[in-house]
C-alpha cells in the first residue's frame, strides 16, 4: 500500500515509520526545510536553543521505546534538574513540579530526534499539499502522483482547509490552537539554579515558560556562559504575533531581569521563534475524525493532546487503523 502522509512533525514520522514495519510504502510530503514540526532547534553564535519544544517526557507511550531502543542514544541525555514554578516573578519555594517521569533532550537539540525519526523515509521537504484528489478507483491524487490511502497531520486548521478545498468533510468539534512566540535569549555569564525550567501558572503574565538550556543538556551553551528560551503566553503571543522583533525581545528581557536579575539584561545573541499553531487549547476524539473504514485519515495533537508523546501516539494509531482495515 502507497501512502502519502502529509506534514512530518512526530504524528507524521511516527505514522511513516508505523507504515514502513508494516510492509507498506509512505512518502512525507513537508512544507518546511527539515522534518520535526514543532521540534524546533536553532544554534546561534556557539548556543543551542530548542525553540519549540523544550523536552521530551514520554510518559510510558510508544515513543518511549522507540527513544530508549530503536533510535541510536549517543547523544540522547536524561534530565536530571526539576521543573519549578515562578508566581509573581519570584521563584516559588518548595514549588518543584515533582515527577518521576523522566525528561529527556539531545545534545545537538531536539531536531537531532527527528532526524533520527526520518531516516529510512522518503521525506521530501519544501512541498506543501495544497490540493487533495479522491479519485473515481478509491486512489488520492496528491502532488500529481496516485496513492492508495492519504493521513493528514498538520495542525488541524490547515487540515480543515485543505479538505473544504478537497470538498472532504470531517467532524472537528470546534478544535482550537494557541500561538506561541518563544524569545531566544544567550550571555556571556552563567547562571545556575536547582531546576531546569520555570512555569508561570498565572496566563496573564507574558513568561509563560522559562527553558535554561545550558543547564538542561550539556553543550548547549559555551563553558561560563548560559543559555535561555523564554515562551511567552497564548495572550501575549496572539496581541504581538506580528509585533516587531526589537520589542518582543526588548519587552521579554524586562521580565526576565525582574525574575533573574540585572546581569541578565544584555544578551550577547537574541532571537524570535513564532508558532501560529503552537498547541491545542481545546481537541477533539480521534474516532470522530477517523472512520475504521476510511483510506483518508487524520493525525495530530489536535486529536488526543497538546504534548510530544501523544502528538506521536495519534500518528502510531492512525497508520495502525489503516493497515487494520486496507
Amino acid at each position: 500500500m502507497r501512502v502519502a502522509v502529509v506534514g512530518a512533525g512526530l504524528a507524521g514520522l511516527a505514522a511513516a515509520r508505523t507504515l514502513i514495519s508494516g510492509k507498506h510504502n509512505p512518502v512525507l510530503f513537508e512544507s518546511g526545510e527539515v522534518p520535526g514540526g514543532r521540534l524546533v532547534t536553532k544554534s546561534i553564535g556557539g548556543y543551542i536553543f530548542d525553540a519549540g519544544a523544550t523536552s521530551i517526557a514520554p510518559m510510558g507511550q510508544s515513543l518511549e521505546s522507540v527513544l530508549l531502543k530503536e533510535l541510536p542514544s549517543e547523544d540522547l541525555v536524561r534530565i536530571v534538574k526539576p521543573v519549578s514554578a515562578h508566581d509573581g516573578f519570584r521563584v516559588v519555594s518548595g514549588g518543584f513540579l515533582a515527577s518521576k517521569t523522566p525528561r529527556y533532550c539531545y545534545k545537538k537539540g531536539l531536531a537531532e530526534v527527528a532526524g533520527l525519526l526520518a531516516s529510512g523515509i522518503e521525506v521530501r521537504t519544501n512541498t506543501p499539499v495544497e490540493e487533495l484528489e479522491s479519485r473515481a478507483n478509491d486512489t488520492f491524487l496528491v502532488q500529481g502522483e496516485e496513492f492508495d490511502a492519504v493521513i493528514l497531520t498538520m495542525p488541524v486548521p490547515i487540515v480543515e482547509r485543505l479538505l473544504a478545498k478537497s470538498k472532504e468533510t470531517r467532524r472537528f468539534s470546534n478544535v482550537r490552537f494557541r500561538s506561541c512566540i518563544s524569545v531566544l535569549l544567550g550571555y556571556d555569564t552563567e547562571f545556575d539554579s536547582p531546576y531546569h525550567a520555570l512555569v508561570g501558572p498565572d496566563q496573564s503574565v507574558p513568561l509563560a515558560w522559562i527553558s535554561f538550556e545550558s543547564l538542561k543538556c550539556p553543550g548547549h551553551a559555551p563553558d561560563g556562559h548560559s543559555a535561555f528560551v523564554a515562551q511567552l503566553s497564548a495572550e501575549y503571543s496572539k496581541r504581538r504575533f506580528e509585533t516587531d522583533v526589537d520589542l518582543i525581545i526588548e519587552e521579554t528581557l524586562g521580565d526576565v531581569t525582574r525574575l533573574l536579575g540585572e546581569r541578565f539584561a544584555t544578551p550577547v545573541v537574541s532571537a524570535v521563534v513564532r508558532f501560529r499553531y503552537s498547541h491545542p487549547e481545546t481537541t477533539t476524539a480521534f474516532e470522530s475524525v477517523n472512520s475504521p473504514m476510511s483510506r483518508l485519515l487524520v493525525a495530530g495533537d489536535g486529536l488526543i493532546g497538546g504534548r510530544t508523546e501523544l502528538a506521536y501516539e495519534s500518528g502510531v494509531r492512525a497508520a495502525k487503523l489503516l493497515m487494520e482495515n486496507r
